[in-house]
């Protein structure tokens, strides 16, 4: 396993994570403009899922990544079960400001949800603090009002956090965050067809030393190569009403990407290696619920180093 340092946390992290959403299992919940839809990836067994953690643990990941809104508390619930005894090797990150009671969505930034939410968290997990505490996805009048970042470093001088920062839409947002000092580590959707971030939000993160964790390096599930454009999927799947034309086009630009894999490197590992290699990530995180698949992420940090020339190629498909 490699390690680097999460930015001004000086915390040393795995640069393959484990994104825990997958493990938080099937749920369905109502929202007030999609009505209700699956918000997992699918059934899940919790004995597969603390074997999972356990045998991250034992390749060297050490931070994991929740919220929860994944499987509604039910992630974080295993998650606390599984560290029970190694809490010390592990950096814990989960976020807040989205929820749901009684199977409805809600999404809420005020300081007195946020501290509330916290807690829940906390004793869900079985610990007295996490590592890292994010905003999940604030929108821009919500950073504007300032009480959500107040509420995080309430949540600092409380001891429940020891680091606070907000997982972001936008970039120009942890460009705005990272420029008013507001943020120790930033979380971004960054992937090897989407790599806007590079442009300025990671010139930025290098500069004010925030740490970034990149989110959604699979497209879903469909840049490793694996899935077909018509792939179907269960009724407990959140991909079950994804547009068919946005599988399509992921599908598209996965195979586009295959001239790039071989014997030493699959397209999974592609896109974890690209992501990685970009200046300024921290860690990937990759979300899954198989070891299988943990173990080949983990592998693209032996994959041999991308050329110019294969650079040049992602590049093209880019776009």
């Amino acid at each position: 396993m490699q390690y680097r340092t999460l930015g001004r946390t000086g915390l040393e992290v795995s640069a393959v994570s484990l994104g825990a959403w997958e493990i938080g299992g099937a749920v369905s919940l109502t929202f007030d403009k999609l009505g209700t839809i699956p918000h997992g990836w699918g059934a899940t067994d919790d004995a597969a899922s603390l074997d999972l953690i356990a045998r991250c643990r034992e390749a060297g990941v050490n931070f994991i990544d929740t919220a929860p809104v994944y499987g509604d508390g039910h992630s974080e619930e295993v998650i606390g079960q599984a560290l029970e005894g190694c809490r010390d090797d592990w950096v814990v990150c989960t976020k807040g400001g989205h929820g749901a009671a009684d199977g409805r969505a809600w999404s809420d930034f005020s300081a007195e949800k946020l501290l509330w939410q916290i807690e829940e968290s906390l004793r869900r997990l079985r610990m007295d603090h996490v590592d890292v505490y994010l905003l999940h996805g604030p929108s821009a009048d919500d950073i504007e009002r300032g009480e959500c970042l107040e509420a995080m470093e309430e949540m600092r001088a409380q001891g429940k956090t020891r680091f606070v920062g907000v997982s972001i839409g936008p970039n120009e947002m942890g460009v705005q965050l990272m420029e008013q000092g507001a943020v120790d580590v930033l979380q971004q959707s960054i992937s090897i067809i989407a790599p806007q971030a590079r442009e300025a939000l990671l010139p930025a993160a290098a500069g004010h030393n925030v740490g970034i964790v990149a989110r959604g390096v699979f497209g879903q599930g469909f840049l490793p190569g694996t899935l077909k454009p018509d792939a179907a999927f269960g009724d407990d799947d959140r991909r079950s009403w994804a547009k068919p034309e946005a599988k399509q086009a992921l599908a598209a630009k996965a195979d586009a990407l295959r001239e790039l894999t071989g014997p030493d490197r699959s397209l999974a590992q592609l896109c974890v290696q690209y992501v990685l290699q970009l200046p300024g990530v921290t860690t990937v995180i990759a979300g899954t619920s198989k070891w299988a698949h943990m173990q080949e992420n983990i592998a693209a940090l032996d994959c041999p180093p991308l050329t110019d020339e294969e650079l040049e190629l992602i590049a093209q498909v880019q776009g």
